[in-house]
């Protein structure tokens, strides 16, 4: 009975009762004033729903012409993709951080047109013609509220749904809910469905398995071997050909993207799949063995750099200074995985014994042990006392990633170990880099690509350029992503550069750009491929 509602319940009942004319945007109104709490939803709760279904759905108020309705998420409840059936009009009032994502049809195919996470409270007009889903990514569990209604008196106004199964391309036609993996008798009925675009589909293949993994730990029948299955599917290498099309469609010729709403989903969906995919792995095999951002290092930056501007600057330095690097002892600082300094052993004559690269990483001293001579060492703890070298090297721009409070320190340390007369040759980047820096990163057999998201972040009156990073990598059959994080550089002005390697080497300072190998002036803020290289010499 209406009479036994809360009363923001009752609000939206008396003010649907009276419509004469209702659109979305009335009925979006009509929640909105109604001031619904959480606690309004209590006596619908169904938070111990089964694990079968996506989440828990109950109707609180049925209006003739419109229904209200309680749904309970648990963590990791996402509802499949969808339309409403009969309704023409209606909201959906969140009171958690729900995922929600729209869907566009068109010519057969179903793409992602936009997806982000609403705010608790707030408020979206529904009707016939929107395609969504909607879904629990928090570590919480929360209510959603749901009016559907029409302009006349039917007795399930949300009956005849179209769910949309995007690994057989099908629709199913519904009159409940609205959950993956239905099993054949709450289906009405079958029909041919629009195929899922790259992201889309992955996506809702994660959500699919992660909801049977559910299933397989209650022990239902049938779940592990489609567990299996669809597993297989979402990191397959079949993948390869559906991806690059989707990336070639949003990418120009510089690999700069050129949809940022399809950039962003694209993006988001990835690191769905890798947080599955990491999750999966630990499950199957006891670890997780795919975070190799320094094995994939090489074929993403470490070749094409080489390749690209460093094996020059290097011939440049060696042929410019008349240097015999064969008579040269060479610290490399931040060596990773040692690809440039194995170049400069057999390309330029640096002995073996005469070479020592330092990292941070143990990762990148894994990989990077396997070529040159290696140890843990930080830029920031040089001591002289540990030895001196003819020349220190620095390659991809490491003393960016240094605190950048730090900056003049770690150059005053680097001058620390370096003989009188002995060198400093470095890459570095220029504040105006990210005009360069490209979207997306191929290695040269198309086998592994980076998808990179860089910004500019003023902090302090600093700038920084910080870069999202998902690595992709087909291999041996199977497609593998790597959510690599964040990754943030400081971005210091050309002058403050040059002055600082003037007062630590107290002699002389040149900078060049890393690709042409034109002198910078000591005015320039900038210079044509925005990476330059500095050349010191201690006093």
């Amino acid at each position: 009975m209406k009479e036994k509602l809360p009363a923001s319940l009752q609000f939206i009942a008396n003010a649907l009762e009276s419509l004469v004319i209702s659109t979305p945007a009335s009925i979006r109104k009509i929640v909105q004033e109604a001031g619904v709490q959480p606690q309004d939803l209590e006596a619908w709760a169904d938070f111990d729903h089964p694990v079968a279904d996506s989440y828990g759905r109950k109707l609180a108020y049925d209006g003739g012409h419109f229904e209200i309705m309680a749904m309970s998420w648990k963590p990791g409840d996402v509802s499949a993709i969808h339309d409403h059936g009969y309704t023409q009009w209606g909201a959906v009032q969140v009171f958690g951080p729900a995922e929600h994502a729209t869907f566009l049809i068109d010519d057969g195919l179903i793409h992602t047109w936009s997806r982000g996470v609403l705010k608790p409270y707030q408020v979206i007009a529904v009707s016939h013609e929107l395609v969504h889903q909607m879904g629990n990514t928090s570590d919480k569990p929360f209510f959603t509220l749901h009016v559907y209604g029409m302009d006349h008196e039917v007795s399930n106004v949300t009956a005849n749904a179209r769910v949309f199964d995007l690994l057989e391309n099908k629709t199913q036609r519904v009159d409940g809910g609205v959950f993956y993996n239905l099993p054949p008798g709450s289906i009405k009925q079958f029909e041919d469905g629009p195929r899922g675009d790259f992201p889309t589909r992955l996506r809702q293949l994660v959500e699919l398995a992660r909801r049977l993994q559910k299933m397989k730990a209650a022990g239902l029948e049938g779940s592990a071997e489609k567990l299996e299955n669809v597993a297989e599917l979402i990191f397959s290498a079949t993948q390869h050909g559906p991806f690059f099309y989707y990336l070639d469609q949003i990418t120009d010729e510089s690999f700069h993207q050129t949809d940022s709403a399809a950039w962003s989903i694209i993006n988001w969906e990835l690191k769905e799949a890798s947080k599955f995919q990491d999750q999966w792995l630990k499950d199957q095999r006891g670890a997780d063995p795919f975070h190799q951002y320094a094995e994939w290092y090489d074929s993403l930056i470490g070749k094409p750099c080489l390749d690209g501007f460093m094996a020059g600057y290097l011939r440049f330095f060696q042929e410019h200074y008349s240097l015999l690097l064969s008579r040269q002892q060479v610290l490399s600082l931040g060596s990773g995985t040692g690809l440039t300094e194995e170049f400069m052993i057999r390309e330029l004559g640096v002995p073996y014994k005469q070479l020592l690269g330092i990292d941070v990483s143990d990762a990148m001293l894994e990989v990077g042990g396997r070529r040159i001579q290696v140890r843990k060492g930080d830029v920031l703890e040089l001591d002289p006392k540990d030895g001196t070298w003819d020349l220190a090297f620095s390659g991809l721009n490491v003393f960016h990633y240094l605190d950048h409070n730090r900056l003049e320190e770690a150059i005053q340390r680097t001058a620390g170990i370096v003989r009188p007369g002995g060198y400093f040759l470095g890459d570095f980047i220029t504040p105006d880099h990210i005009r360069w820096y490209p979207n997306l990163v191929y290695a040269d057999d198309q086998q592994t690509l980076s998808l990179r998201n860089p910004t500019l972040i003023e902090q302090e009156g600093h700038i920084f350029q910080e870069s999202e990073i998902i690595n992709v990598r087909f291999q041996e059959g199977k497609m593998r992503v790597s959510y690599s994080g964040k990754h943030r550089r400081f971005l210091p002005p050309l002058h403050r550069v040059r002055g600082y390697f003037e007062n630590a080497f107290g002699g002389k300072v040149d900078l060049y750009d890393a690709v042409t190998l034109a002198p910078i002036p000591e005015t320039a803020d900038s210079c044509v491929s925005t990476r330059y290289i500095v050349v010191a010499q201690r006093k």
